[in-house]
């Protein structure tokens, strides 16, 4: 189901500015490697999810580093207005050709 979904959550964590720990696979690790924004791991994978959490514990630079370009990439990439707009665009394209 993750494959091509985008979980809202991820949104929100992105949106407040924080690093994510992504234990999904999909299209949103996509968006989280591509933001820089947090880091995957391989679903059930405890031990790498506890080094995670203890790496970003320890260097909060590096977390907030992460929570910054998250939040930057998702307010110019997945802002709602400009999507809607873009969408608003497609469909008067596709129209006028018809």
């Amino acid at each position: 189901m993750f494959r091509t979904t985008y979980p809202n959550k991820v949104f929100d964590y992105m949106a407040a500015g924080r690093p994510t720990l992504l234990l999904i696979d999909g299209v949103i690790r996509k968006v989280i490697e591509t933001a820089k924004g947090g880091i995957f791991l391989p679903p059930g994978d405890d031990a790498a999810l506890a080094d995670a959490i203890r790496e970003l514990s320890r260097n909060r630079e590096k977390a907030k580093a992460m929570g910054l370009a998250a939040r930057e990439y998702v307010v110019e990439h997945f802002d709602r207005g400009k999507q809607a707009d873009q969408f608003v665009e497609l469909i008067q394209r596709v129209a006028s050709e018809f």
